[in-house]
């Protein structure tokens, strides 16, 4: 008798449990109380919706409420099947699982990883420190003018351009010398022509020809580099032995006509050996 009574309380008391979670789960028993304590609770957005369209109660929210909802982090697509419950719901595709990219191909030069990020030219020593060379502009000092009288009018004269400063500040050991290079994304490594700078009256010059904006270096002027790229973005210039002077790492269209500016460039000089 007594086992019976045990197991008829134990029987009660689980229909007690049943009723209760059956009546948690009735429908029209979701309130906006609970949707927003799921969605601070940061359940999945897809649960919610399926509670709210289990319960199929339509609420009919007013502005206020909508923006206190959206305030307090209830999504647009949860509010909407609050307001409608009876729409269907197609759960969002789980997102494409993201691919590696190929590993990035070790520089073939181990010093382009110290080169420094600003975009600019560099002179390497050997050793120590990268020395950056000077952005410098070249300014219009002489314009195209009359034909000379000894040329019956043949002979044009000459566009001539100064680069600002008397000298380079980045001095480079004579011989071959090697530079480092970032053109960054406006300029490419075949728009640079190497220089050398005719020096008169303190001034460092530049022959363009005999066009504006067509530059057209004297040959004795220019002078061959090698560049290589030995990591992306970053290239290794080799430079032979070209004697002293100033020189000019120029680049081509960078001018602007209006303000006078022929174009810039990064300078360097190389000091002359004196014999004792």
């Amino acid at each position: 008798m007594i086992r019976w009574c045990a197991a008829s309380l134990v029987l009660a008391a689980l229909c007690l449990v049943r009723a209760q979670d059956a009546s948690k789960a009735a429908p029209g028993s979701l309130t906006l109380e609970d949707v927003l304590s799921l969605s601070k609770d940061g359940v999945a957005e897809d649960v919610i919706i399926a509670r709210v369209k289990h319960n199929a109660k339509a609420f009919d929210l007013n502005s206020d409420e909508i923006k206190a909802l959206k305030n307090d982090g209830v999504s647009d697509t949860v509010i909407k099947y609050l307001m409608d419950p009876s729409q269907p719901y197609s759960p969002a595709p789980p997102p494409a699982p993201v691919r590696p990219g190929p590993p990035a191909k070790p520089p073939s030069d181990p010093l382009a990883l110290k080169v420094p990020e600003e975009v600019g030219i560099y002179y390497w020593p050997g050793k120590e420190d990268f020395i950056p060379l000077d952005l410098k502009p070249v300014v219009l000092l002489k314009e195209p003018g009359k034909a000379s009288k000894f040329s019956g009018g043949l002979v044009k004269e000459h566009v001539v351009g100064a680069v600002i400063g008397a000298t380079a500040k980045a001095r480079v050991q004579t011989g071959a010398a090697t530079f480092y290079a970032r053109p960054g994304e406006k300029a490419a490594i075949e728009d640079f022509v190497l220089l050398r700078l005719e020096l008169s009256d303190g001034r460092r010059n530049v022959d363009f020809g005999t066009k504006i904006g067509k530059p057209v270096f004297p040959t004795k002027s220019v002078h061959q580099f090698e560049p290589r790229e030995v990591m992306q973005g970053v290239y290794r210039i080799a430079v032979p032995s070209i004697g002293s002077g100033e020189y000019l790492f120029f680049l081509l269209g960078s001018g602007d006509e209006k303000k006078g500016l022929l174009g810039k460039g990064y300078d360097f000089g190389i000091n002359e050996i004196r014999k004792h």
